[in-house]
């Protein structure tokens, strides 16, 4: 490990691409976690009355009501995905990444169902196949596993900034810089912990893979020493840096739009109607007293007439003098603000959003249609998180000394939906199975993705094999059996 001298802030850049997508990303995020009062109008903006204002505006967010589907989208997203375990091939020497796959006792499923959380929110991640300097290490480390590479996933707001350079025919990447969180505690208080901000550099230097981390204090300044490192990849990742972007749509380096952003959006807007349909009952929705006195009552004279002012009920009445009138002031029903709320839950509707609405019939070219829109995007994504993890396990089996050829798989679940079959359906099963058009095989496939079952065509046949022959298939004889049958 080498310490180089070095306080450079020009470390901390973003890259134009972050500074355009980091506003969306908030956004999802603020929508996920019903985070959205930051959202509403400033209802108390041009009262003279700061204090006033301020009890206004309080009364008004109040109000406000945060009806989640894009929380419950993305609910509904991942189970579609982790319904069934993923399927994978790993040798022997990767199996601990099973049970560890981050170094902090995260297993690999989970640390997937965990990647593709974020890239269904907001399109954007990267993995990073992390391994020590192995110069420094020890035999007991070595034995104990400590050295073995872990796999590190970093946030779209984590990932600040990269560079590509082509290479022959092909564009790679040569830098990345990953922010990440340092903890510390000061001498005069090894009990406090404190949080900085670090840097991790990863570039290549002369063909050499090289890492460097810059550190910067709780306060924002830097620290003297930048720790330069160079961990041994193995000649099979030579030139290479074992780090991959994950995206909505490829898995580039090119940000991807977030795929709950138009949600998100909705779910801001409802929860403005929401606030103004609340301010709207509350302030115009109760009657309001207008009192006219008569003519001949001057104000000294209405004070005598009513000691104790005005009071609403009949427990009370009051004296207005001759020609005096007094009514109730109502505004009309208008259910404007509750419409446009019901107007974003259908458009949610119809961009993916999982509601809880009340069941309705639907045509089944319209199910399909629907589950069609619906998968291409989970799809994409379950496919783009398989290939980024099958690379991040092949690189780990490079840096263990693993042959390049080594079987190595990772793949997310990709049947999201029951699929159910009608008795019309079934039956015409079995008379394309008995015309010779088609195997069993394919008809207990067919059952598996209806839910039906979850055995193997193996485990079918076996308990076929096994089962006792059904009544129905026995020939009833009418009458005396003939002799020679008995023989």
């Amino acid at each position: 490990m080498l310490n180089t001298n070095g306080q450079n802030q020009g470390v901390k850049t973003k890259h134009r691409e972050w500074l355009h997508h980091f506003n969306k990303w908030q956004k999802v995020r603020h929508a996920l976690a019903g985070d959205l009062i930051r959202y509403l109008r400033n209802v108390g903006k041009n009262e003279p009355d700061p204090t006033y204002a301020a009890q206004r505006q309080e009364e008004y967010e109040n109000g406000a009501i945060c009806y989640n589907f894009t929380k419950r989208t993305l609910a509904g997203m991942l189970g579609s995905v982790m319904r069934k375990d993923p399927e994978q091939i790993i040798p022997p020497e990767l199996e601990y990444l099973l049970r560890n796959a981050d170094g902090s006792g995260v297993g690999l499923w989970q640390h997937a169902q965990d990647t593709l959380m974020e890239i269904d929110s907001v399109g954007r991640g990267g993995l990073l196949v992390d391994a020590p300097e192995t110069a420094a290490a020890t035999a007991a480390e070595q034995n104990a596993g400590l050295l073995n590479p872990v796999i590190a996933f970093y946030t779209a707001e984590n990932i600040i900034n990269w560079r590509l350079a082509r290479i022959g025919s092909v564009n790679r990447v040569t830098m990345v810089v990953l922010r990440e969180v340092w903890e510390y505690s000061e001498p005069e208080n090894e009990f406090e912990t404190k949080f900085g901000e670090q840097y991790r550099v990863l570039d290549l230097i002369e063909g050499r893979y090289r890492q460097r981390i810059y550190r910067f204090d709780a306060e924002g300044g830097a620290q003297d020493d930048v720790i330069e490192i160079f961990p041994e990849l193995g000649e099979q990742l030579r030139g290479k840096i074992p780090f991959t972007f994950i995206g909505a749509s490829n898995n580039d380096a090119t940000i991807d739009e977030a795929p709950l952003l138009p949600l998100a959006e909705l779910n801001i807007g409802h929860m403005r109607n929401s606030a103004d349909a609340e301010e709207a009952s509350f302030i115009v929705g109760q009657p309001t007293l207008f009192i006219a006195p008569g003519e001949n009552m001057s104000t000294e004279q209405w004070k005598e007439a009513n000691p104790h002012g005005v009071r609403m009920g009949s427990r009370s009445g009051h004296n207005i003098g001759y020609g005096g009138n007094a009514f109730l002031v109502q505004a009309a029903d208008t259910n404007l603000a509750k419409q446009n709320m019901l107007d974003k839950e259908q458009q949610a509707i119809q961009i993916g959003a999982q509601l809880i609405t009340p069941t309705q019939q639907v045509t089944a070219e319209s199910a399909r249609l629907q589950r069609g829109a619906d998968t291409s995007v989970m799809a994409t994504i379950a496919r783009n998180v398989s290939m980024a993890y099958t690379d991040a396990l092949r690189w780990a089996a490079a840096m263990l000394g693993l042959r390049e050829d080594t079987e190595i798989e990772f793949k997310l679940n990709m049947d999201f939906f029951l699929q159910p079959m009608t008795a019309q359906e079934r039956s015409a099963w079995m008379a394309d199975i008995n015309a010779g058009l088609l195997p069993a095989t394919a008809y207990y496939a067919a059952l598996r993705r209806a839910g039906v079952t979850d055995w193997t065509d193996e485990d079918i046949l076996n308990a076929i094999e096994d089962a006792p022959l059904p009544l129905g298939a026995v020939t009833q004889v009418a009458g005396e059996i003939p002799q020679a049958a008995q023989q």
